[in-house]
């Protein structure tokens, strides 16, 4: 019987010492409480990650480049090509991962982006896609119709702030990253005067790498839904881009596509808004 008692004891202290040891150790008491402050930086909880899924729309501002035609013996190039102002529409997806303790209380993060404009040339550009037209003061052509799709990757760095409780991992945060990904152009003249013709789209593409660089704030609505706006430079570089040069497929005249081959790089704005679902997944 008393050895049965003395056992119990010992297993009571035993216990009753291992609780205040744990209740004594800092890295346990920043676990047991993930939004706990420690030095003033922000804490969580080891392990836990951060998945997102968003949907953004906005506008897609080219800047003027010019573009180099190769289709004669000498080159030649048409300064500062006014691709136009257009709509733009994707989204992301990505993951926050839990580093703010090592990195002086930031988060670093990566998502796989992807989005759609339509940069288009309106008509009539002189020696770009139209010429002055006979026995008048204007031009006659064909509009240069552009579809840009965007793809790829970025590493993103976070800094969490208003964090409690209520949201995962700060109510708000300011965020900016670098990527890279494809840059493709899809383009065919419009026919006269905008007038679309009907081969599709897609027979004339060209893809190449581009580089980003994304900065924006994100601010949760709800526990696990956020809005956000963001900015992206966007540059590419493309050695075979075509254009009707001189307007010379003009839907009335029954005549088939004519096109001049050009090189140029674009650089790209995009302004973006949109909202986005995030999870809190713990260990």
């Amino acid at each position: 019987m008393k050895t049965r008692i003395s056992a119990m004891i010992f297993l009571l202290c035993a216990v009753g010492t291992a609780q205040v040891a744990r209740a004594e150790d800092p890295y346990t008491a920043r676990v047991a409480d993930p939004y706990a402050l420690s030095s003033g930086l922000p804490n969580m909880s080891s392990g836990t990650i951060e998945p997102y899924l968003s949907f953004m729309a906005g506008i897609a501002i080219p800047f003027s480049q010019d573009a180099t035609f190769r289709d004669g013996s000498t080159p030649t190039v048409d300064r500062d090509v006014d691709y136009q102002n257009k709509q733009s529409i994707g989204g992301n997806a990505g993951v926050w991962f839990p580093t703010r303790n090592k990195l002086v209380g930031f988060d670093l993060g990566v998502e796989i982006t992807g989005f759609i404009w339509y940069p288009d040339v309106a008509c009539c550009r002189e020696n770009f896609n139209g010429v002055p037209a006979n026995n008048s003061q204007g031009f006659e052509g064909t509009t240069t119709e552009i579809q840009g799709i965007y793809v790829g990757s970025n590493f993103l760095i976070r800094r969490p702030m208003a964090i409690s409780e209520a949201y995962p991992n700060g109510r708000w945060h300011p965020y900016v990253g670098i990527g890279v990904g494809a840059h493709q152009l899809a383009m065919r003249p419009g026919g006269a005067r905008g007038a679309e013709f009907a081969n599709p789209l897609t027979d004339q593409r060209d893809t190449s790498i581009a580089f980003m660089g994304v900065g924006g704030i994100k601010a949760h609505l709800f526990k696990y839904v956020a809005a956000f706006v963001e900015a992206k430079y966007v540059r590419a570089f493309h050695d075979d881009l075509n254009t009707d040069r001189f307007g010379q497929s003009l839907a009335f005249q029954g005549t088939g596509l004519i096109l001049n081959q050009y090189e140029s790089t674009i650089s790209t704005i995009f302004v973006h808004a949109g909202l986005s679902i995030h999870f809190d997944i713990k260990p």
